[in-house]
């Protein structure tokens, strides 16, 4: 199957409810779409008579080669999506090569994750809770299961409006993880549970509380990409939260190239949010990203076939990276840079 065809045929087997809390964005969904249709207004400019015999798809990020850009996306309770949650798609990622973003919102104890996912590299997403002993407990599971770095969402003081979980009245039918306890709460519960009163000062805290380079998740401008580079951050992911927070905000694609600008190599810059073909990590890499996340794609192939499913998915992203590198005339992945796409006017 096709990516599109996955993400049909999980719409039927998930039923409206699950597929809509996975699916869905905020508001009128005007970001969700944009997300994917900026990366597809962007258009490549290929060179020809290069030598593309042999390829280079690999990049370096958090100062460790990578062998292709992609980052599987944080995405909470994947046991809604498929038995195999997120131990199936830790392995999809570790077959692939794939670097794998835990939820804070997992259905399965990170320790768990971490051993399925073996040496593959994994970061911990994390969210701060008002609870911050529950945050605390995610960063003690993030350091005994060797996660590589600790991937702040700073762009979540609370939930954003969601129309589609409004009408259906889904409900998550397990408890994640993180709750340490057994009782499914609503979502209104859920983003209570959040802190809206997380600033900058408390940022470089979590970097020395778990000895662990910190990602800020979340950032759309590039005065705040400064201010992260400032607070120390090791890197940032220019990302509007797959759409889901707040509506009408600028896609991924449109925020980056500030970002870049205001970073100017300081720090690593991951972008996500509407990629969805191997052709579109290669547009955000000539924009200066370093990698991307990618997030509902891997979970549409997940609820097909489980971790299976999750790893054609994100084998065919690879292979379709890989060709559109021989296609451009830019054998190395590194190698992208802004005079092998057009921007819109």
């Amino acid at each position: 199957m096709e990516p599109a065809d996955f993400e049909a045929r999980a719409a039927e087997l998930l039923g409206a409810g699950a597929h809509g809390y996975f699916a869905g964005g905020a508001g009128d969904e005007l970001t969700l779409r944009d997300n994917v249709e900026a990366w597809r207004r962007i258009a490549l400019a290929p060179r020809v008579l290069v030598d593309v015999s042999e390829r280079d798809t690999s990049v370096t990020v958090l100062g460790r080669r990578r062998p292709h850009p992609f980052v599987v996306a944080p995405m909470a309770y994947q046991r809604s999506a498929h038995e195999d949650a997120e131990i199936g798609t830790a392995r999809a990622a570790a077959a692939t090569g794939s670097t794998f973003v835990l939820s804070s919102q997992t259905s399965t104890d990170p320790r768990a994750v971490a051993a399925a996912g073996g040496a593959a590299d994994r970061w911990m997403q994390l969210y701060v809770f008002r609870d911050r002993g529950l945050t605390d407990d995610l960063v003690q599971a993030a350091r005994e299961g060797s996660f590589e770095a600790l991937v702040i969402t700073v762009d979540f003081p609370f939930g954003g409006w969601r129309d589609r979980d409004r009408r259906s009245g889904y409900v998550v039918d397990h408890a994640p993880y993180v709750q340490l306890s057994g009782t499914p709460l609503t979502p209104a519960e859920r983003h209570a549970m959040h802190d809206p009163t997380l600033t900058w000062d408390d940022i470089a805290g979590f970097g020395e509380a778990s000895g662990l380079p910190i990602v800020l998740k979340g950032v759309l401008g590039p005065a705040d990409a400064e201010r992260a580079v400032q607070v120390g951050a090791a890197g940032i992911v220019v990302s509007n939260h797959g759409g889901r927070q707040l509506d009408t905000v600028l896609s991924g694609a449109a925020a980056l190239p500030a970002v870049v600008d205001a970073v100017a190599g300081r720090i690593d810059v991951l972008v996500d949010g509407g990629v969805r073909r191997g052709w579109d990590a290669a547009k955000a890499l000539a924009l200066g990203a370093d990698a991307v996340m990618v997030g509902r794609p891997v979970l549409w192939g997940l609820a097909c076939e489980g971790s299976d499913g999750a790893r054609r998915v994100l084998e065919q992203l690879v292979t379709e990276f890989d060709s559109t590198l021989g296609l451009l005339g830019c054998p190395r992945a590194e190698d992208l840079d802004a005079s092998y796409v057009v921007a819109p006017a």
